[in-house]
Protein backbone atom coordinates (compact mmCIF):
# COMPACT_ATOMS: atom_id res chain seq x y z
CA UNK A 1 0.00 0.00 0.00
CA UNK A 2 2.45 2.53 0.84
CA UNK A 3 4.27 2.02 -2.26
CA UNK A 4 0.90 2.96 -4.04
CA UNK A 5 0.75 6.03 -2.38
CA UNK A 6 4.36 6.85 -3.68
CA UNK A 7 3.64 5.99 -6.73
CA UNK A 8 0.62 8.49 -7.12
CA UNK A 9 2.42 10.93 -4.97
CA UNK A 10 5.18 10.88 -7.66
CA UNK A 11 2.49 10.84 -10.89
CA UNK A 12 0.50 13.62 -9.41
CA UNK A 13 3.38 15.74 -8.51
CA UNK A 14 5.15 14.96 -12.08
CA UNK A 15 1.72 16.04 -13.66
CA UNK A 16 1.16 18.73 -10.93
CA UNK A 17 4.74 20.44 -12.50
CA UNK A 18 4.19 19.57 -16.03
CA UNK A 19 0.82 21.74 -15.34
CA UNK A 20 2.37 24.48 -13.70
CA UNK A 21 3.61 26.62 -16.48
CA UNK A 22 -0.27 27.21 -18.15
CA UNK A 23 -1.43 27.70 -14.25
CA UNK A 24 0.99 30.52 -13.79
CA UNK A 25 0.42 32.27 -17.45
CA UNK A 26 -3.19 31.78 -16.14
CA UNK A 27 -2.53 34.53 -13.33
CA UNK A 28 -0.25 37.12 -15.25
CA UNK A 29 -3.33 37.32 -17.23
CA UNK A 30 -5.50 37.98 -14.16
CA UNK A 31 -5.99 41.08 -12.94
CA UNK A 32 -3.06 43.12 -11.01
CA UNK A 33 -4.75 41.85 -7.89
CA UNK A 34 -2.98 38.72 -8.97
CA UNK A 35 0.61 40.00 -9.69
CA UNK A 36 1.76 39.32 -6.08
CA UNK A 37 0.79 36.06 -6.45
CA UNK A 38 2.18 35.20 -9.72
CA UNK A 39 5.79 36.72 -7.83
CA UNK A 40 5.66 34.86 -5.18
CA UNK A 41 5.18 31.52 -7.82
CA UNK A 42 8.17 32.55 -9.85
CA UNK A 43 11.12 30.34 -8.60
CA UNK A 44 8.95 27.17 -9.44
CA UNK A 45 8.06 28.08 -12.69
CA UNK A 46 11.60 28.27 -12.67
CA UNK A 47 12.38 25.17 -11.11
CA UNK A 48 10.08 23.41 -14.00
CA UNK A 49 11.89 25.06 -16.68
CA UNK A 50 14.95 23.03 -15.82
CA UNK A 51 13.87 20.23 -14.66
CA UNK A 52 12.69 19.90 -18.60
CA UNK A 53 16.09 21.15 -19.51
CA UNK A 54 17.65 18.95 -17.50
CA UNK A 55 15.73 15.97 -19.49
CA UNK A 56 17.31 17.08 -22.99
CA UNK A 57 13.89 16.84 -24.80
CA UNK A 58 14.10 16.93 -28.63
CA UNK A 59 11.40 19.59 -30.59
CA UNK A 60 9.25 16.13 -30.83
CA UNK A 61 9.29 14.95 -27.78
CA UNK A 62 8.60 18.53 -25.90
CA UNK A 63 5.43 18.91 -28.71
CA UNK A 64 4.07 15.29 -27.37
CA UNK A 65 4.25 16.17 -23.76
CA UNK A 66 2.76 19.41 -24.57
CA UNK A 67 -0.50 17.62 -26.41
CA UNK A 68 -0.52 15.37 -23.63
CA UNK A 69 -0.89 18.05 -21.09
CA UNK A 70 -3.22 19.73 -22.53
CA UNK A 71 -5.50 16.96 -22.70
CA UNK A 72 -5.15 16.29 -19.20
CA UNK A 73 -5.60 19.84 -18.48
CA UNK A 74 -9.03 19.89 -20.25
CA UNK A 75 -9.37 16.29 -18.50
CA UNK A 76 -9.42 18.00 -15.26
CA UNK A 77 -11.02 20.78 -16.02
CA UNK A 78 -13.92 19.14 -16.60
CA UNK A 79 -13.25 16.62 -13.82
CA UNK A 80 -13.20 19.81 -11.84
CA UNK A 81 -16.96 21.57 -13.05
CA UNK A 82 -18.61 17.97 -12.48
CA UNK A 83 -21.30 18.87 -10.02
CA UNK A 84 -22.51 15.48 -10.51
CA UNK A 85 -19.10 14.27 -8.28
CA UNK A 86 -18.35 13.93 -4.83
CA UNK A 87 -15.19 15.51 -3.56
CA UNK A 88 -14.13 11.86 -2.92
CA UNK A 89 -15.09 10.75 -6.50
CA UNK A 90 -13.20 14.09 -8.07
CA UNK A 91 -9.87 13.24 -6.04
CA UNK A 92 -10.23 9.88 -7.62
CA UNK A 93 -10.56 10.62 -11.29
CA UNK A 94 -8.13 13.46 -11.47
CA UNK A 95 -5.11 10.84 -9.34
CA UNK A 96 -6.14 8.60 -12.19
CA UNK A 97 -5.81 11.59 -14.86
CA UNK A 98 -2.59 12.30 -13.50
CA UNK A 99 -1.70 8.56 -13.42
CA UNK A 100 -2.39 8.23 -16.79
CA UNK A 101 -0.62 11.68 -18.10
CA UNK A 102 2.38 10.41 -16.50
CA UNK A 103 2.12 6.75 -18.58
CA UNK A 104 1.84 8.39 -21.22
CA UNK A 105 4.77 11.43 -20.69
CA UNK A 106 6.87 7.98 -19.74
CA UNK A 107 6.39 6.51 -23.38
CA UNK A 108 7.66 9.77 -24.63
CA UNK A 109 11.23 9.53 -23.65
CA UNK A 110 14.30 7.45 -23.94
CA UNK A 111 15.32 5.08 -21.13
CA UNK A 112 17.82 7.80 -19.85
CA UNK A 113 15.25 10.60 -19.92
CA UNK A 114 13.09 8.31 -17.87
CA UNK A 115 15.84 7.30 -15.27
CA UNK A 116 16.85 11.07 -15.24
CA UNK A 117 13.35 11.79 -14.67
CA UNK A 118 12.94 9.61 -11.72
CA UNK A 119 15.90 11.20 -10.13
CA UNK A 120 14.86 14.41 -10.50
CA UNK A 121 11.43 13.17 -8.86
CA UNK A 122 13.44 11.47 -5.89
CA UNK A 123 15.64 14.72 -5.51
CA UNK A 124 12.46 16.88 -5.12
CA UNK A 125 10.73 14.92 -3.12
CA UNK A 126 13.52 14.64 -0.60
CA UNK A 127 14.00 18.57 -0.32
CA UNK A 128 10.33 18.48 0.57
CA UNK A 129 10.38 16.18 2.99
CA UNK A 130 14.10 17.57 4.97
CA UNK A 131 11.83 21.11 4.55
CA UNK A 132 9.92 22.14 8.22
CA UNK A 133 6.01 22.13 7.88
CA UNK A 134 4.60 25.73 7.79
Amino acid sequence: MNRISKQIAITASFVLLSMFPALSQAQNTAPDTAQDQSQVMQPQRGEKRDFLADLNLTDTQKAQIKQIREGARSQADAVKNDSALSADQKETKLQSIHRDTHEQVSKVLTPEQRKMMREKMHERRESKQAQPSN
